[in-house]
């Protein structure tokens, strides 16, 4: 309380003491081809609402100085390019507006090139994403409430988007998949799980993310049928872009919020455009509880986290642009209780070295080096009859990654784009695992390994505009795993076609495959005695065939509709090699089986997706999306059945609006919305009467997966105070989750105690308080 009381007594101080003078902002930028790299001048650039112009320089560089507090468009336009329009940037006086755009070449056709619309956030940075993608920008992150500016819980208000059951983590389910099916990239790398509190054993979330939206330029989100280059995935992939720093003038940012205490620093290097971007946070709950500020009852859990991350762009004036970038975070959480003890300790680095170059008027060459840890470390006690602290289990999974990852994107011309590429990684792992034998009172070592394999990556995919209306891709990504030389070739394709300026029809297919964590092909099980065997060694990967055709349609200027229907056929899923088990790995979303695993079992996923939006303009936005669909599987039972995921239908409804404050209109209040709903997760239902005579959890298997707990629904509200000064902006939000304080079931449980069932329930309302400051 001190702590919030000093904070809301300096707002009060600016507000009341700062110049009375108008703040002003700059806004700048550059213009790129978008398959050559190379800067384009002489690009006509307008800015309303004041109807103001300038011209690129012979860099592509353009300025507008000391703008006036508010919302602006753009317009760039230059004979031989598409135009592009860029509507509603917000320009605050804390901080800089710093633009880099892409144009693409006109095709050159006997009649006139049909304009498509350019605020479509369907359409992705990747031009080779025909459907199934979406570009997400840094405002949409701060925008949309609950989402606690943790691009994975944004993630989930898209249209086949769900989350895996439990607020308490950000698993995101993409159309009834595993959410170990979906693919972190960075910079255009392949990444660990950049979340605290996973487990690092294939989960692909945590609680909360390392990378906040503000360290995030514009990035793609995709749910199928990925263009060639991406790999390693059958869910989906989350491909982020970071932010660079301002390479003219030093900034800074604080923040006090219950998710961190925040501060971030970025700015020039040198006079050749060098630039250096610097982000750290602290739990703060960690920091109230260690300081005696905040006293609250946590029942022996202790949660604690910090992260960081960085990047540093060095452009050169012949040898390309270098860029040096970085994420890491540490985690760790202790839970004692009285008849047990247990803490675990997470961490996870990545850094990279980026360089792209321009080879002239024909295209570029992007490669990445990167360098990686994951590691997760846990320990585990029980007081045994009352008189013994007994080590149960103890763990290490480390894993040490080397990736190089280079691509040469070639102009044919401007009707046509060739992309080619390789990635080589080093998978290094130091994997140990101790498990208790009760019968021999011990622990016994199930799992030892300390190695490195390889997984080698080739892809190759083109793009070529047949007609001013068709748009075709087609390519091929190949996979090879030399822990077990299994190798997969899979073709690629997806068109286009324009209707008319207003509507359009898309098309895709792809094969993917995703391997399992390491860890999980290694696996150790006892044969006799000390003698163990790897049973799971030559383990294939899981297959997936994705067909998507996509309906897409402008309403109006910043209206657009968009209906998806997809069918995903996946195989060669890793199942439980006995036929009376129902095991797959499609229902898992993390962690390792003690299981003997085949590769023969089967899954169906099938839905229609509708996404209606309005992009933010005149002050306010909204976005409805709906999906029916359904997850099957199949093991070795031969038997299908619903996946844990398939919660038949999925809904959000999101809407904001901005209130202009002030004579000057230069303060902002502003309030979001968000309505979540979906059908609950299924389950294995406990055979209440078997328990109770056992005196232990007893599951109905003749009807895994039937059930369904409860519908689950929330409603997050987030409300947010702008205020903009001589040189700084204040913002004083508050995100309410679940503001109902809905009681949301997710797992059905027995009390061995009382002989009943009862239920454990997601988060209630979690008040998400922040102060921030950009100067």
């Amino acid at each position: 309380m001190k702590i919030a009381f000093y904070f809301y007594f300096l707002l009060l101080f600016c507000t009341v003491f700062s110049f009375a003078q108008t703040p002003t902002q700059n806004l700048r930028g550059r213009v790129l081809d978008k398959e050559t790299q190379q800067p384009i001048p002489a690009v006509s650039v307008i800015i309303s609402p004041s109807n103001k112009g300038t011209t690129t320089d012979n860099e592509g560089n353009f300025r507008f100085e000391k703008l006036p507090i508010g919302r602006y468009s753009l317009t760039f336009s230059m004979i031989g390019y598409d135009k592009r329009n860029l509507p509603t940037l917000e320009i605050g006086s804390g901080k800089e507006l710093i633009l880099t755009i892409e144009m693409t070449e006109s095709p050159q056709f006997l009649k006139e090139v049909v304009v498509k619309a350019e605020q479509n956030k369907e359409k992705t940075l990747n031009e080779l994403a025909m459907v199934s993608g979406r570009q997400f920008t840094v405002q949409e992150s701060n925008r949309y409430a609950g989402g606690y500016a943790d691009p994975a819980r944004m993630a989930m208000a898209f249209a086949g988007v769900t989350s895996a059951g439990n607020d308490q983590n950000n698993e995101i389910v993409i159309r009834g998949n595993s959410p170990k099916g979906l693919l972190w990239r960075l910079e255009g790398v392949e990444i660990p799980n950049p979340n605290h509190f996973g487990d690092g054993q294939g989960s692909t979330s945590g609680i909360i993310s390392m990378i906040n939206s503000g360290s995030l330029a514009n990035s793609d989100f995709l749910t199928g049928a990925f263009p060639a280059e991406y790999g390693n995935a059958t869910s989906g992939v989350f491909d982020l872009k970071l932010r660079r720093g301002n390479d003219q003038k030093h900034e800074f940012m604080g923040q006090l919020s219950v998710i961190g205490l925040e501060a971030a620093a970025e700015g020039p290097i040198s006079k050749n455009g060098a630039s250096y971007r610097f982000n750290f946070r602290y739990s703060t709950l960690e920091l109230l509880l260690k300081s005696g500020l905040l006293a609250i009852e946590t029942g022996g859990f202790k949660p604690a986290y910090r992260d960081m991350n960085f990047t540093l762009n060095l452009p050169t004036k012949k040898a390309g642009i270098f860029s040096l970038w970085g994420v890491g975070g540490l985690n760790f959480s202790d839970d004692n209780g009285t008849t047990f003890r247990a803490n675990e300790r997470n961490q996870m680095g990545v850094s990279g070295l980026s360089h792209k170059i321009s080879t002239g008027s024909k295209g570029y060459f992007y490669s990445v080096l990167s360098a990686s840890n994951e590691s997760n470390k846990s320990f585990q006690e029980n007081f045994i009859n009352n008189t013994t602290w007994v080590t149960t289990n103890q763990n290490l999974y480390a894993y040490n990654n080397l990736r190089f990852s280079t691509l040469y994107n070639y102009k044919i011309n401007s009707r046509g784009t060739i992309r080619t590429g390789l990635i080589i990684s080093r998978l290094g792992y130091k994997l140990n695992e101790d498990r208790r034998d009760n019968a021999r009172n011990t622990l016994v070592n199930y799992l030892t390994e300390n190695d490195a394999t390889h997984f080698i990556q080739v892809y190759s995919q083109a793009k070529y505009n047949l007609s001013q209306k068709l748009s075709i891709t087609g390519g091929v990504h190949f996979n090879r795993f030399l822990l077990n030389d299994n190798q997969t070739i899979e073709p690629r394709f997806g068109l286009r076609y324009q209707i008319d300026e207003k509507q359009s029809l898309s098309a895709g297919f792809g094969l993917h495959s995703r391997l399992e964590p390491i860890s999980l092909y290694l696996y150790k099980r006892r044969k006799t005695g000390e003698t163990f065997v790897q049973p799971n060694r030559n383990l294939g990967m899981t297959r997936a065939a994705h067909y998507v055709i996509s309906y897409d349609r402008s309403l109006g200027e910043n209206t657009r509709l968009k209906i998806e229907g997809y069918y995903q056929k996946l195989f060669e899923v890793p199942v439980d090699s006995n036929r009376k088990n129902f095991f797959s790995m499609l229902n898992s979303s993390s962690g390792l089986t003690t299981t003997v695993l085949t590769n023969d079992g089967l899954g169906e996923n099938r839905g229609l997706e509708l996404t209606l939006e309005r992009y933010f303009a005149k002050g306010y936005y909204f976005l409805l999306t709906g999906s029916l669909f359904e997850s099957k599987f199949k093991a070795r039972d031969n038997q299908w059945r619903n996946t844990v995921f398939n919660n038949t239908y999925a809904g959000n409804a999101l809407a904001g609006k901005e209130f202009p404050l002030g004579r000057q209109k230069q303060h902002f209040f502003v309030i979001n919305s968000r309505l979540m709903w979906r059908g609950g997760n299924r389950y294995i239902p406990i055979n209440l009467p078997e328990s109770i005579k056992k005196n232990t959890t007893v599951t109905d298997a003749t009807q895994a997966y039937v059930p369904r707990l409860p519908d689950y629904w929330r409603i997050d509200l987030g409300i947010a105070y702008k205020i903009n000064k001589m040189g700084a902006t204040w913002t004083l939000s508050a995100d309410l989750q679940n503001v109902t304080n809905r009681k949301n079931k997710i797992q059905q449980r027995y009390n061995s105690t009382t002989k009943q069932l009862y239920y454990n329930y997601a988060l209630p309302i979690v008040p998400i308080l922040n102060f921030k400051v950009d100067f």
